[in-house]
C-alpha cells in the first residue's frame, strides 16, 4: 500500500514547468509560431481546436506573444496567448482527460464616450476630418461607410455639419485597446439630415450587431445575407497554413466556426446546382444567383435542399458540421464570380438582415432611447478645442 501511495503521489505532484516565448513573424500565422516552439503536432491541432470559438487566430498581428509551459518530457502542458494587455486566453491539459481547458482572463478597463462635432471645410472630407482629430482609421472608415448607405458625399457642401459619439475602452487609462460607433449624424444643405445608430444584440457575435435607422432599416448597401447568425471567422480567404498539416496553399473561401447543427441560411435567393458529397467538402451545397454567381456551403452536417430547389436569402438550407477533411464544426462558404473565378467573400458586403423587426426591433427602439440620453449629457459638458481644427470634443468616463 505504501509503494502504491509513493506512485500515486509521484504521478501527481506539481512538475516544474519550462516557459517558452516565440512572437509572430511578418507573413507567418500561428502554425509557424507553435512549430518553432516545439509544440507537438497533435497538441498544435489540439490547441487550435480548443481556441477556435473564443480566438480570432486569424487575425494575427507581427510582434505578438505566445508562450508555452512545457513539462519534463517536452509535452506542452499550458498555452497562452495575449492579444493585447487586458487579455489572455489561456489553456491547461487537464492530467486526467489529456485535454486542453479553457481559462480567459480579463483586466479592467476605462471605457469612455466621447462626441466629435463639426463641419465640413472648403475642400475637405468626413473621414478626412476624423482622422486628422486622431480618431483610429478603422472607427473614421465605419463612420464613413455608414453614411455612405444615404448620402452622396460627392454633394456634400462645406459648412455641412457632423456628430459622431465613440465608445472606446483603455488599459490604464491611456492605452487603447477597443473602440466602437455608437451614433453618427450628418446634416448637409443638399443631403439632407441623417441619423445611424449601433444596435447591440445580446450575442456579441450575432450578425446583426450593426448600424441602423430609427426605424430599423439596415445602413448597408444591397448586400447578401450571412450565412450563419453569429460571425466567427476560424480561417480567412487567401492563403495559409493548414491548423495542423502544416501544408501552406490558397484557401478559396471563409470558415466560420459554429457549433454542429447550427442553421446555415442561404446568402441571397437563387436555384440550388450542386447538392451532395465528397471525401474533402464533405455534405456540400451550392447556389446560383441572379448575377451568375455561385456561393458554396460545405462541410455540413445535413443538408436541406436538392439540386433544382429555388431558394430565397435567408432560407435554411443546411446544418454545419464537419464531414469531409475537416479539423472540426465550421462552415466553409465559398464564392465565385459570374465568370467563375473564386472571389474573397468579404468583397460581396453582407447583412443579417435589411430591416430589423419583432424583439430586435423594440431591442434597438430601446438602446436608441439611451443612447439619446448619452448624448444630452454628454453635451451638456464642457468642450475641448482641438488645436488647427474646427472639431470639438466632449467626453465622459462611464465605467472604470
Amino acid at each position: 500500500m505504501a509503494n502504491e501511495a509513493v506512485a500515486e503521489y509521484e504521478k501527481n505532484r506539481p512538475q516544474s514547468l519550462t516557459v517558452l516565448m516565440d512572437t509572430v513573424r511578418k507573413n507567418e500565422g500561428y502554425y509557424q509560431v507553435l512549430e518553432r516552439l516545439g509544440v507537438e503536432r497533435n497538441d498544435r491541432g489540439a490547441i487550435v481546436l480548443a481556441l477556435q470559438d473564443s480566438v480570432e487566430l486569424s487575425n494575427l498581428r507581427v510582434g505578438q506573444k505566445f508562450h508555452v509551459a512545457k513539462d519534463a518530457n517536452g509535452a506542452t502542458q499550458v498555452f497562452r496567448f495575449s492579444p493585447n494587455p487586458s487579455v489572455v486566453h489561456l489553456l491547461f491539459k487537464n492530467p486526467t482527460t489529456k485535454q486542453f481547458e479553457y481559462k480567459l482572463v480579463e483586466k479592467p478597463l476605462t471605457v469612455k464616450q466621447s462626441i466629435f462635432s463639426g463641419h465640413i471645410v472648403q475642400g475637405g472630407t468626413l473621414h478626412g476630418t476624423l482622422i486628422s482629430v486622431g480618431i483610429p482609421a478603422r472607427m473614421s472608415g465605419v463612420v464613413a461607410g455608414v453614411l455612405q448607405c444615404k448620402i452622396p458625399f460627392s454633394s456634400v457642401q462645406p459648412g455641412d455639419r457632423f456628430r459622431i459619439m465613440l465608445e472606446e475602452s483603455f488599459y490604464k487609462d491611456s492605452i487603447w485597446i477597443s473602440g466602437k460607433v455608437l451614433y453618427a449624424e450628418f446634416d448637409g444643405r443638399v443631403v439632407g439630415h441623417h441619423e445611424a445608430f449601433l444596435y447591440n444584440d445580446p450575442d456579441p457575435k450575432s450578425t446583426y450587431n450593426a448600424h441602423y435607422t430609427e426605424n430599423g432599416e439596415a445602413l448597408i448597401f444591397d448586400g447578401l445575407r450571412y450565412p450563419l447568425d453569429r460571425l466567427h471567422i476560424t480561417s480567412p480567404f487567401g492563403t495559409r497554413t493548414h491548423p495542423v498539416s502544416g501544408v501552406r496553399k490558397m484557401h478559396y473561401g471563409i470558415d466560420y466556426g459554429s457549433p454542429k447543427g447550427s442553421p446555415v441560411y442561404a446568402v441571397a435567393k437563387g436555384k440550388v446546382v450542386v447538392s451532395g458529397y465528397d471525401q474533402y467538402s464533405g455534405n456540400k451545397i451550392a447556389i446560383r444567383h441572379v448575377d451568375n454567381s455561385v456561393s458554396y456551403y460545405m462541410h455540413l452536417s445535413s443538408r436541406g435542399v436538392g439540386v433544382g430547389a429555388q431558394v430565397t436569402g435567408g432560407q435554411v438550407i443546411g446544418r454545419v458540421g464537419s464531414t469531409g477533411r475537416s479539423t472540426g464544426p465550421h462552415l466553409h462558404l465559398g464564392f465565385k464570380n459570374a465568370k467563375g473565378q473564386w472571389i474573397n467573400p468579404k468583397s460581396k458586403t453582407m447583412i443579417a438582415t435589411p430591416k430589423l423587426q419583432g424583439e430586435r426591433m423594440a431591442r434597438l427602439t430601446q438602446q436608441i432611447a439611451g443612447i439619446r440620453e448619452n448624448l444630452e449629457k454628454l453635451e451638456s459638458t464642457e468642450p475641448q478645442t482641438i488645436e488647427g481644427s474646427t472639431v470639438k470634443v466632449k467626453q465622459q468616463v462611464v465605467s472604470k
